[in-house]
């Protein structure tokens, strides 16, 4: 195995969170029973040495077989580093989708002065500010704070052994969940989270997103009640 850029403390140290993380599945996953016997086992034969040369092989081996499971992290029944984050990485994907083939506007909409207050502009521009609203209560859904905690401490104590693009990532995630929408969209911090559980937490976002969904139908309604009334003048 190439030359590790990783000390061997830090390297031990990725060991016993391995550990740590392969216990949690410890009782039905056999793979799991396996690799914590044999890693602790391992670790336990490097402190019992009395011999430094002998020691200092052990502990070679012992990490060499510590970065070669890191590298195949993915096959290994733990949760890694932005497994929680899942939900929020798909949101993300479905809102960046564009199709560059299809113009919405005609280009010429950019050079003429255009009246607003009709019933139908009235009605997409509730559609698009309450969307927008939506948008941000799905991402407040699956970014939060509890779920960073697991990625946190991966970033603090392991952070030698994320990639660039993980670090990151996680960096940004911890970011967007200080962020104050109150301004704007919408406000991510109008109740105390340290007094609600994550059940409650939930329901309070899909009442949000009902309450929007309902403005929206309430919208629709008026729009065509104004419609068919100018047909009925007719």
């Amino acid at each position: 195995m190439a030359q590790s850029k990783h000390s061997e403390e830090e390297i031990i140290k990725l060991g016993e969170k391995l550990i740590s993380e392969l216990k949690l599945d410890y009782t039905t996953n056999t793979l799991s029973r396996w690799l914590v016997h044999y890693l602790a086992e391992q670790m336990i034969k490097i402190e019992d040495c009395k011999d430094e040369d002998l020691k200092m092989k052990l502990q070679k081996e012992c990490c060499n077989l510590i970065l070669d499971l890191w590298q195949k992290k993915d096959r290994l029944p733990i949760q890694k580093p932005l497994d929680n984050v899942g939900n929020f990485l798909e949101i993300l994907t479905v809102l960046k989708k564009e199709n560059n083939n299809i113009s919405i506007l005609p280009r010429w909409i950019e050079y003429r002065s255009v009246s607003s207050g009709s019933p139908w502009s009235n009605f997409v521009e509730k559609v698009k500010n309450n969307s927008e609203k939506i948008f941000y209560h799905s991402i407040e859904a699956n970014v939060h704070k509890d779920l960073l905690l697991k990625d946190n401490e991966w970033l603090n104590n392991h952070k030698e052994f994320l990639s660039k693009e993980e670090q990151e990532l996680i960096q940004h995630l911890n970011s967007m969940v200080k962020i104050d929408f109150s301004s704007g969209v919408v406000d991510m911090n109008n109740y105390n989270e340290e007094s609600v559980n994550r059940e409650d937490r939930v329901k309070y976002i899909f009442n949000e997103i009902e309450k929007l969904i309902e403005e929206e139908k309430k919208e629709l309604l008026k729009l065509k009640k104004q419609v068919f009334k100018e047909f009925n003048k007719n």
